[in-house]
């Protein structure tokens, strides 16, 4: 199992916290070093849309709101999380190849 995030991210510390309470072990990997080969084996399972944090201080930065997510092609999106990955829900956790995008992993068994 692999946890992406942030070290410093309270959701990413609640996750791994419960990952550990409930004794599974992961590899914690920095989000911000994703690559066009993780995010693609990413979207193969989820819709990107899905991944995007709208209320987090990184789409502030930039501007990005429902209205303009709608607006993007998949490939604009797609080349805008690259650039931008802490645009991510955090954790994103890679398990039985299925992959949880934030609190998702409340359902691990």
């Amino acid at each position: 199992m692999n946890l992406y995030g942030i070290k410093n991210c309270n959701s990413v510390k609640k996750a791994m916290d419960f990952l550990v309470q409930k004794q599974l072990d992961f590899a914690f990997k920095d989000i911000k070093k994703i690559d066009n080969d993780i995010l693609n084996s990413w979207v193969k399972k989820r819709n990107l849309k899905e991944f995007i944090n709208l209320s987090g201080m990184s789409a502030r930065k930039i501007n990005l709101n429902k209205e303009m997510l709608q607006t993007l092609s998949d490939e604009e999106l797609f080349k805008l999380v690259l650039l931008n990955p802490s645009l991510i829900k955090r954790p994103v956790i890679e398990i039985n190849n299925k992959i949880l995008i934030g609190k998702d992993y409340e359902k691990i068994e």
